[in-house]
C-alpha cells in the first residue's frame, strides 16, 4: 500500500512537471511568433526595440496573469507617452503580483519625466460579481488573489526606484477617495466586473491627460468589463477609436 501511494505521487509530480514544461514551451513559442509577425524590420532600431521588450517580458513573467500581446501593448505605450512627452503617472487598478506595472514602470524608468507608478488592488481577490457581469462571471474570480509581497519583490528586481512606487491596498470604493493623483499619462484597468472598471474610468478618467492612453485589459472576455466600458464613453460623449490587442485587450487615446 506505501508502495502504491509513493509511486502515485511520483506519477503525480511527474505530471505536474510535464505540465509545467509544457505550458512555458507553449509561453515561449507565443512569444516568439509574436514578435516575428510584429517586428517592422524597415524601421530604424525596430529589432533591438523588440528583443529589448521580449527580455522584459520574460523578466516579469512569473508575476503576472496578462498574456503576451497585452503585455507588449502596455511596454509600447508606456514607451508612447514618453516618446509623445504626455505629462503624468502611471496609475494600473487590479496589480496581482505586480508584473505589468514592473513592466511599465520600467519601459519608462528613465523618462526625463520622472513618472510616479500609482497601484490599486484590494490583495483579497475580487469583489463578488453582480447581476451586470452575466451568468459567467457568478463563478468565478476566486483565484486572482495578488500577493504584495510579489509585487514589491518585481518592482525592486526591475530597479524601479521606491520613491515613485504608491501602493494602495483596499478595495476601489474604499481607497480611490484617499488619493489625489494630479495628471496620469497612462491608465491601466484590469478589474473585470462592471462596478469596478466603471468606478475606476469615473474616478480617474478626468485626470489622464489630453493624448494620454486608457487600457481596458477584460473587455471582450467579461460582459460588465466592456458594459461598464461602452456605457462610461456613451454618458461622458467621448468619441474615441477601441483598438483591439487581442482576443480581450483594448486601449484608447484620449482625444486632444
Amino acid at each position: 500500500m506505501a508502495q502504491s501511494k509513493a509511486a502515485s505521487g511520483q506519477t503525480t509530480k511527474i505530471a505536474l512537471f510535464k505540465a509545467a514544461i509544457s505550458f512555458y514551451s507553449l509561453y515561449y513559442r507565443t512569444l516568439l511568433i509574436y514578435f516575428l509577425k510584429n517586428i517592422d524590420l524597415l524601421r530604424p532600431r525596430s529589432l533591438p526595440y523588440s528583443l529589448k521588450m521580449i527580455q522584459m517580458i520574460y523578466k516579469v513573467r512569473g508575476y503576472t496573469a496578462v498574456f503576451i500581446p497585452r503585455l507588449a501593448a502596455l511596454y509600447t505605450l508606456a514607451n508612447e507617452i514618453d516618446r509623445r512627452q504626455i505629462p503624468g503617472d502611471i496609475v494600473e487598478c487590479g496589480v496581482y503580483n505586480g508584473g505589468s506595472a514592473a513592466l511599465m514602470a520600467a519601459a519608462c524608468r528613465d523618462s526625463t519625466k520622472k513618472r510616479h507608478i500609482w497601484l490599486f488592488d484590494s490583495f483579497e481577490g475580487l469583489p463578488l460579481p453582480t447581476d451586470n457581469d452575466g451568468e459567467k462571471a457568478q463563478t468565478c474570480g476566486w483565484w486572482c488573489h495578488g500577493d504584495l509581497e510579489k509585487v514589491v519583490k518585481i518592482l525592486r528586481k526591475m530597479r524601479i526606484p521606491e520613491y515613485r512606487i504608491h501602493i494602495t491596498k483596499g478595495w476601489f470604493h474604499e481607497t480611490f477617495p484617499l488619493v489625489e493623483i494630479e495628471k496620469i499619462a497612462l491608465l491601466h484597468i484590469d478589474a473585470d466586473w462592471y462596478d469596478s472598471v466603471k468606478l475606476c474610468l469615473e474616478r480617474f478618467y478626468e485626470f489622464v491627460r489630453p493624448g494620454g492612453y486608457v487600457v481596458i485589459d477584460d473587455y471582450g472576455h467579461w460582459e460588465g468589463c466592456k458594459k461598464a466600458t461602452d456605457e462610461f464613453l456613451e454618458e461622458q460623449g467621448i468619441n474615441v477609436e477601441l483598438v483591439t490587442v487581442d482576443y480581450t485587450g483594448r486601449y484608447f487615446r484620449k482625444p486632444i
